[in-house]
């Protein structure tokens, strides 16, 4: 997801130039070493080894310092505006409880490849390895984390080791870390603050032949698919023109779902259980599969050996976990239309394909119609069976697709209370959320529903793709609306999940962000719970005894809608799409099973 392709960093740090002084003390030299980066925030929480650097902060203008609630929400929110802007995000903690509230957040940073750099306290130098309160070893607390964590035990070792975690976090995506003893704030640095360089955005491009073998492969496939990742944002346009010179079947994972027209007659819909049958039946049909900054592979829902050419930035991610015919190093923006070019004067007849494309997509969308209209159809209902992914990929010799493929499904009573078919509140926001909003998904069974049924346009969809941490969408919404504050911003929650970082709607309302919180409460966790089901398990634990959303909504400050129908949700998204107070909209929905369901 990390993307250094295109040049991020605002013209103003590129001009600022190398200054030496011996005049800034350790927190003056981070301010302003940050700032030389392009910094726009540091998200933390108060504590008494971050004193100093808070007191420095507020004399200063150009870095916002925003005030959380919880340490994992900081993390969660430096994580989110890392994947948005690809700029550094930094978060802020003190020592012992601050830190170690800080990692749930970071393990999605780390999963991701979001650059963050967290700063925290640390107890004074001359308590370090002593059983002084709050003291723990930090380099080691953070090591699965943090690939790069140092400890500032001399303020003249500042300018370097902030620098390169600087570097490490944007040029690699990592997570990096520096603890600085509370005791060390005050003191004078002598050192340089490093202004940020543009070879540090410098493209990569492929060399020529690797682009002409990957356009030999694509002319000699009969049924060439592309996989679209995130990594591909700078090549979205080019993506489809390729896609429509070699008709190319497309499928995308969930953050990239943006980047190809979801109306388009190639795009077969996301991959995965949360994705669409078609998509995984057409993938298995396919010959060869490019995949262009992508590094999603879902096992069950992929062949288990095809002919696959991977292009990424991340040299560090081709190949890993699923076959690999070719891999290409480069940058996409560069490559795509390299590719084209190479591709001009293809002209190859794949009309059986494309037929072929055309039925699976109009089966699945007319199925998507009924369970939006009804949930599940009454012949669809329930799961669908471990066999389904052998049925998936025995297609015909010739490699067309056929029409069994798409549903294969076995009855399975449910236990889903009455309420709002979630495929009714994913379409609802399909229709009425802005084209160029950004919308934060939190993990659940909402998820799945939501890219099963959301048609995405231009929107910037903002996931926990790997780390899946519940509470993930307000946090990751609140970064957004401020690195984006012209742009309409929409996290979805389930009810299990967003309790997990809830408060942070005072935040949020304190900011004056006119975010929208969509919670679809069923009173469980149904993933979790729909797992139980399908495997004969006791559901033990998985249910939930909820407070009133709405009401916790306005008692933080903000307006709190509560929806029993669809057309009740409707209203309210509407108002709440509107309004410029930040609101929350309790969404009284029901809980079928997802289909493909199973532990």
């Amino acid at each position: 997801m990390h993307n250094t392709s295109s040049p991020i960093i605002a013209q103003e740090a590129l001009n600022t130039k190398a200054s030496t002084s011996s005049e800034l003390t350790v927190a003056e030299f981070i301010v302003k070493q940050l700032t030389a980066w392009d910094v726009r925030r540091i998200y933390g929480v108060i504590g008494d080894a971050n004193l100093y650097l808070l007191d420095e902060l507020s004399k200063q203008t150009q870095i916002q310092y925003v005030a959380c609630r919880h340490e994992c929400a900081a993390a969660l929110m430096a994580s989110a505006e890392a994947k948005l802007t690809g700029r550094v995000g930094v978060c802020l903690a003190t020592s012992g409880p601050g830190i170690a509230n800080l990692m749930n957040g970071l393990g999605d940073a780390m999963m991701d490849g979001a650059g963050v750099l967290a700063i925290t306290g640390q107890v004074e130098a001359t308590k370090i390895g002593t059983d002084t309160k709050q003291y723990i070893d930090q380099q080691r607390l953070l090591a699965a984390v943090a690939p790069y964590s140092a400890l500032l035990t001399h303020a003249d070792a500042l300018p370097y080791i902030l620098h390169k975690a600087l570097i490490r976090s944007f040029t690699m995506g990592e997570v990096t870390h520096l603890s600085v003893p509370k005791d060390l704030y005050g003191q004078k640095v002598q050192g340089q603050v490093h202004p940020y360089q543009a070879h540090l955005h410098q493209p990569v491009r492929a060399p020529r032949e690797e682009v002409r073998a990957v356009a030999q492969l694509l002319r000699d496939a009969e049924r060439p698919m592309l996989l679209l990742g995130r990594g591909a944002a700078d090549a979205a346009g080019d993506a489809v023109a390729l896609a429509e010179l070699a008709s190319a079947c497309v499928t995308a994972t969930m953050p990239a779902r943006a980047l190809f027209p979801n109306d388009h007659r190639l795009f077969a819909g996301g991959l995965g259980q949360a994705g669409s049958e078609a998509a995984s039946a057409l993938l298995a049909a396919s010959d060869l599969v490019v995949v262009l900054g992508a590094t999603w592979w879902p096992e069950d829902y992929v062949p288990a050996a095809m002919k696959l050419v991977q292009v990424d930035l991340n040299r560090a991610a081709i190949g890993l976990g699923h076959p690999l015919h070719k891999g290409v190093v480069g940058d996409l923006g560069h490559f795509v239309p390299a590719l084209l070019r190479e591709l001009r004067d293809e002209r190859r007849d794949r009309s059986a394909w494309e037929t072929a494309i055309a039925e699976a997509k109009q089966s699945w969308l007319l199925r998507m119609e009924r369970e939006c209209e009804g949930g599940i159809p009454s012949d669809q209902a329930g799961n669908y069976a471990a066999s389904d992914k052998q049925d998936i990929h025995s297609n015909q010799a010739d490699g067309s697709v056929s029409s069994d493929v798409v549903a294969q499904p076995v009855d399975l009573a449910t236990e889903s209370h009455e309420g709002i078919p979630p495929q009714r509140v994913m379409r609802i926001l399909s229709r009425l959320v802005a084209e160029d909003a950004v919308i934060t998904v939190d993990t659940g069974d909402h998820s799945l529903w939501f890219n099963r049924i959301f048609q995405a346009r231009a929107q910037d969809i903002l996931i926990s793709g790997t780390w899946r941490t519940l509470g993930w969408a307000l946090p990751a919404a609140i970064a957004a609306q401020l690195a984006e504050p012209e742009r309409q911003v929409v996290a979805v929650a389930g009810d299990g999940g967003v309790v997990q970082t809830l408060l942070e709607f005072v935040t949020a309302v304190e900011l004056e962000l006119p975010i929208t919180l969509v919670v679809l409460n069923n009173g469980s966790y149904s993933m979790e719970r729909n797992r139980m089901l399908v495997s004969g398990l006791s559901t033990e634990g998985s249910r939930i005894l909820n407070p009133s959303f709405t009401g916790i909504a306005e008692a933080c400050g903000g307006r709190g809608y509560l929806s029993q129908t669809a057309e009740q949700f409707e209203t309210d998204l509407k108002e709440a799409l509107a309004s410029p107070q930040t609101s929350l909209i309790e969404v009284m929905t029901a809980d079928p099973i997802v289909p493909h369901t199973k532990i």
